[in-house]
């Protein structure tokens, strides 16, 4: 019945940070870079050719209405190591690290309430090259995906636990999308699941001391200076946009 229903009433702080994970995308350690101390274009394909494995949504109910809290897809799996080479494919090195979240579930109609843990709840993912500097275990940010799985279960617990957000929306597949003002966060969801992906994309030039950044972007060399907002434009589109599309499509 409705009014057995439950709610997230709190969401704590982070519970548990796991071990950074990195994946290797098979690009060769010899791909450094030039010998006369330049850096190569980065490559960008739009339309990758390959994405990762579908993201099961076929999964047992917990009583209030959630997928069981241990079984959620893992918010890492929304910025896979498979979608990510292809969309960068000079890239040599994926590193993620998964955050558990602490929810306080409140019964509807009953007292107290539960406290339960779901594993990976929240994500970032730092895509590297073999590059010094742009490497993922440098402190240099080129490009950093931050992904969360907000709610996931039957169509009334997500409706009751994904917050309202703020932006424009826009249908991505089978998703309804938010996209938040600075356009480089997607909150998305369908009657299964809330998640969301947030991109922070840096021009590289910096690291270097120059003042220019340059990428090949599906076949079109673009070169980025003093124009952030079309280098943010084209990360929205290019990156952000496509990483979003794949993860809707890959949901089953």
């Amino acid at each position: 019945m409705a009014s057995a229903r439950t709610r997230i009433w709190s969401i704590s702080a982070a519970a548990l940070v796991l071990g950074l994970s990195a994946c290797s995308s098979g690009a060769p350690s010899s791909s450094e870079q030039p010998a006369d101390g330049g850096v190569d274009p980065i490559e960008i394909v739009s339309q990758p050719e390959r994405v990762g494995e579908p993201i099961s949504l076929d999964l047992p109910l917990d009583e209030s209405g959630a997928f069981a809290f241990d079984q959620w897809p893992s918010a890492c799996a929304f910025a896979d190591e498979t979608t990510l080479s292809a969309i960068f494919p000079q890239s040599d090195e994926i590193a993620q690290s998964g955050t558990d979240r602490s929810l306080s579930i409140l019964q509807v109609g009953a007292a107290g309430t539960r406290e339960v843990t779901v594993p990976q709840a929240d994500c970032t993912t730092k895509v590297g090259f073999p590059v010094d500097e742009l490497r993922a275990s440098d402190q240099s940010v080129v490009f950093l995906l931050t992904t969360s799985v907000e709610a996931a279960g039957d169509a009334e617990f997500v409706e009751r636990n994904a917050t309202p957000k703020s932006g424009d929306e826009v249908q991505v597949g089978d998703a309804t999308c938010v996209v938040a003002p600075s356009g480089l966060r997607y909150d998305c969801s369908t009657p299964q699941i809330a998640f969301s992906v947030t991109l922070d994309a840096r021009p590289y030039g910096q690291y270097f001391g120059e003042s220019e950044s340059s990428y090949v972007v599906d076949g079109e060399e673009q070169v980025y200076s003093d124009d952030v907002d079309a280098f943010l434009t084209m990360a929205q589109e290019k990156i952000l946009l496509p990483v979003v599309t794949a993860n809707v499509d890959r949901l089953a």
